[in-house]
């Protein structure tokens, strides 16, 4: 039998939208048009998920690699807009819109869990027309650590009037995973272009996309 879910946290990058392929590719192509090389995806997906997103200097990686003190103001600007552009468009991943309406169909309130500040999150939530979606974002601002560990994902039951045992994390990080798990919680990997190659092993279950499982066989 299917435990019952009080309440249903969602990861934010990654999760709802795929916010992790721009960053990465948008300073892949900063890398270059430094006259650099990039950094390999394997050592950046060690750390995606944690509290400072890729846990990687990777200004000072840029510096050492060709030989400044700092980087310049236009490769700032570069990957600055290129970043942006390639971020502000991004629409929710497949599945998760289906997902959102089934939860606020079924009156099973919805919070975000997320290593990222509230201010980069909240700002797409709105973006995205699902701030009334969420009763919670509970965030990894100053001095709140992040995945994998799981405060976080403690904060956001315990704003949603659950215990972490009925409510289910979806996530698609390992970290993130990790973080659902040490809380108590039931988790579902959804994991994107970039993390598609971690391995998942404790989640409840693992999938390509949220499209691939029926919300009323969880809710």
């Amino acid at each position: 039998m299917t435990p019952t879910t009080r309440a249903l946290v969602f990861d934010f990058d990654g999760t709802i939208i795929d916010s992790e392929t721009p960053v990465y590719e948008s300073w892949a192509e900063t890398f270059r048009f430094a006259g650099a090389e990039p950094i390999p995806l394997e050592r950046w997906l060690q750390d995606i998920g944690k509290a400072d997103g890729h846990g990687i200097d990777v200004r000072s990686e840029l510096c050492n690699q060709i030989g400044v003190d700092a980087i310049s103001a236009q490769v700032e600007t570069f990957r600055k807009d290129l970043c942006g552009e390639m971020l502000h468009s991004l629409p929710l991943r497949d599945g998760v819109e289906h997902w959102i309406l089934a939860a606020s169909a079924a009156g099973i309130p919805m919070g975000v869990a997320s290593s990222s500040p509230t201010s980069w999150v909240s700002g797409h939530i709105e973006r995205l027309g699902l701030a009334d979606r969420f009763t919670t974002l509970s965030c990894a601002d100053p001095g709140i650590p992040g995945k994998p560990d799981p405060t976080v994902y403690l904060t956001a039951c315990e704003s949603l009037g659950v215990a972490p045992n009925e409510a289910l994390a979806i996530e698609d990080s390992t970290h993130g995973v990790a973080a659902a798990i040490a809380a108590g919680m039931r988790c579902i990997a959804a994991p994107g272009p970039i993390t598609k190659t971690m391995k998942f092993g404790h989640a409840s279950v693992c999938v390509d996309s949220l499209s691939e499982l029926n919300p009323a066989d969880w809710l």
